[in-house]
């Protein structure tokens, strides 16, 4: 299983081009409301979203003032993408071991939620996903689960497909080809 190591301020800096920042405690409650209301499901706590992102580093994001936008990632260890794959993965509250704590080895990323108000908030939110995706997460499988038929249908345009077993409605995207193999 191929892991990779983040570079956090790559980035931020990468996301602050598509209107997200790191969310404050505030921001996050705003966001994952906002997610709650858009979803009509319940989402993990701010106080969990809070603790994955002081252990990682990167979890909770949000656009827009007043928030308009959440975009929710929880970088994977080994043994959080196993977890995920056999369902013992928690998202509202994940093991300590099931997470890529800051500067150590991710195997995978779990997006929570990613959410937008308004169409221009919808936007950056699955272009910041899209990116992100696509140049920091791209050598490691990506999961989340489909919440609503409009976030599957967003899924499957970013090529995420179901996964049989594991956590319930979940979608995935197996390590993406690197430069080399696509030309190959």
């Amino acid at each position: 299983m191929t892991e990779i190591l983040i570079d956090y301020d790559a980035l931020k800096r990468r996301a602050a081009e598509f209107g997200f920042r790191r969310a404050d405690f505030d921001e996050l409650q705003s966001g994952l409301a906002l997610a709650e209301h858009l979803t009509e499901q319940t989402m993990a706590s701010a106080e969990s979203i809070r603790w994955i992102d002081g252990m990682t580093g990167m979890a909770g994001w949000v656009t827009g003032d007043p928030v308009g936008g959440v975009f929710i990632t929880v970088p994977l260890s080994r043994d959080g993408v196993a977890a995920v794959r056999d369902g013992s993965f928690v998202p509202a509250w994940p093991a300590l071991s099931h997470l890529a704590c800051q500067g150590e080895p991710c195997g995978g990323v779990y997006i929570g939620v990613y959410a937008g108000v308004t169409k221009e908030a919808r936007r950056a939110v699955m272009m910041a996903a899209g990116v992100t995706r696509v140049e920091f997460f791209a050598p490691v499988p990506c999961f989340a689960r489909g919440a609503t038929e409009a976030g599957k249908r967003s899924m499957a345009s970013l090529g995420f497909q179901p996964i049989e077993g594991g956590l319930p409605d979940l979608w995935g995207q197996e390590p993406l080809p690197s430069a080399q193999e696509k030309a190959a």
